[in-house]
């Protein structure tokens, strides 16, 4: 009896052994599947960790079915027993620990595939276009003003105005009477003078509005009727040739979309820089471009505009503006509006910049002092907003943002930070950053540095010019202040591009712009 007893127990112990023993295999190869379906990490890397979860499946199962010897026979029964139950159990630390090992990572590497697929693909930019009356017009509805004439205009931002008054149209039953002008000042004015009842305009607008002089009280003056929220995919029809991003020298367009909102949206670029990388030669150049740069745009066959109105007009405008300056084509873009900013510098647990100086910032109070700073997103972002406090206002704020990129890239590409961090780094980026890089090309920029763990070499160029005044596409009515564009550095700029493409290693001396 009790010979059947041990038996029972003996064979009921191979069953369940062989159960865990599967259970750690699959669990193991789904891990290893993942990691190779994803396609984030290096073969090598992939290929180490499969013999390493083989070479644990293989220690367990000799735990569990080795036998104790003793070939001096001096334990005892009661010995062996303990000596096999320690063996069982160290058995099942280990597996259970590989198992909870292998779904921890599988569901790190999954968020992680997500979130770069959510960034690489298309994204939806979400355009508020509203219906807005005088602040004291009787109608509190757009029910009630279905018999007014609504201004609106052709030149700016025409599609989504179509759509925003066909939806307005469908909500009360009947068609809207549009008249139509050639500027949205001129609507303004038309509004203001009681010539419309009211005007359709994408809300991107109302701070180009209120920084002319008289129209400066605009939301004051107005109020929404109807506010009709139009999405659009946001793309880049890059005309640049296909890239090995790994081989091929490449730009990418970094974009700071002038929203606070956890979407993006159609609006001003406050931030236009250029980031020219060679991955062959591990060098970087950041290039800096005034928001308030008078250039040739790509809206309306090349009409003067400020750098910073391109982006109402779409991202591939500011892309093709930009390449035409600089006469090197950009390839993709990675836009991130301000709360996404914030978000990020403290998903990595803020940076370090040095100041020149000491200063207040407009924006929160915060006092920076010279020398070294550990920021978080709330001053990192008054940081890189800050220029009231500058005599040479945007040229020391694109400084900034360089400098700050700079952080970023630094202290994000540390291992400690990604491990501690990545849950919030992957979160920071959802939904606030968009790139036009494919998931295979950033896939594949993971993998190269997995591989070659190398240093990069980064450096920082801006230009600059003088300020002036010009009636500008955007806003042909009044003269705005605008930066001329000093050539001489433009053309300088454009030697260092072309170094960096070239395969040239840039140096400090590099980025000092001869005096003749």
């Amino acid at each position: 009896m009790t010979n059947d007893s041990g038996k029972i127990k003996k064979n009921g112990w191979r069953v369940a052994a062989g159960v865990i023993l599967l259970f750690q295999l699959l669990i193991s190869g789904t891990a290893v599947g993942i990691l190779v379906w994803l396609d984030l990490l290096p073969v090598s890397y992939v290929v180490l960790v499969a013999l390493i979860l083989f070479w644990l499946e293989t220690v367990v199962y000799v735990l569990f079915y080795s036998r104790i010897r003793d070939k001096k026979k001096k334990l005892d029964k009661k010995a062996k027993t303990t000596r096999r139950y320690i063996k069982r159990g160290a058995g099942c630390t280990i597996s259970a620990l590989v198992m909870i090992c292998c779904l921890f990572v599988s569901s790190v590497m999954l968020q992680m595939g997500n979130t770069i697929a959510a960034i690489a693909e298309n994204t939806v930019s979400t355009d508020s276009v509203a219906a807005y009356v005088l602040r004291d017009n009787p109608a509190k509805t757009l029910e009630e003003a279905r018999d007014y004439v609504f201004a609106v205009t052709e030149k700016y931002d025409y599609e989504h105005t179509c759509e925003a008054v066909k939806r307005m149209g469908g909500s009360v039953g009947s068609e809207l009477r549009t008249q139509t002008y050639d500027s949205v000042l001129d609507m303004v004015t038309a509004l203001y003078s009681g010539n419309v009842d009211a005007m359709i305009l994408n809300e991107a607008y109302v701070e180009l509005i209120e920084s002319q002089d008289g129209y400066e009280t605009f939301s004051e003056k107005t109020r929404k009727l109807s506010d009709q929220k139009i999405e659009t995919v946001v793309t880049a029809s890059s005309e640049t040739e296909e890239k090995n991003i790994t081989k091929d020298p490449f730009i990418v367009y970094i974009s700071g979309s002038d929203t606070r909102t956890l979407t993006l949206a159609t609006s001003r670029s406050d931030v236009n820089i250029l980031v020219v990388v060679n991955p062959s030669t591990k060098q970087v150049l950041l290039l800096n471009t005034p928001r308030d740069y008078y250039v040739d745009t790509a809206a309306c066959g090349g009409a003067k505009d400020k750098l910073t109105h391109c982006g109402i007009y779409g991202i591939d405008c500011s892309m093709r503006t930009l390449g035409s300056l600089y006469d090197e084509p950009v390839d993709y873009y990675a836009q991130i509006n301000f709360s996404g900013f914030e978000t990020m510098v403290d998903a990595i647990g803020g940076i370090t910049v040095e100041s020149d100086r000491a200063f207040r910032c407009s924006e929160g109070g915060y006092y920076i002092s010279q020398g070294t700073n550990q920021l978080n997103g709330a001053v990192a972002l008054s940081y890189v907003r800050e220029r009231h406090a500058f005599a040479d206002g945007d040229n020391t704020r694109g400084r900034h943002q360089m400098q700050v990129i700079e952080a970023i890239i630094k202290k994000a590409s540390s291992g400690t930070t990604i491990l501690s961090n990545y849950t919030a780094i992957l979160d920071s980026m959802e939904g606030m950053f968009t790139t036009s890089m494919s998931s295979a090309d950033i896939s594949a920029l993971v993998k190269m540095q997995l591989t070659d763990g190398a240093s990069w070499n980064v450096k920082t160029f801006a230009v600059s010019g003088t300020g002036g005044s010009e009636r500008t596409y955007s806003m042909p009515n009044a003269r705005s202040y605008v930066m001329y564009p000093d050539e001489r550095q433009v053309s300088y700029a454009k030697l260092l591009v072309d170094k960096v493409v070239d395969g040239r290693t840039l140096t400090d001396a590099d980025l000092q712009m001869p005096t003749e």
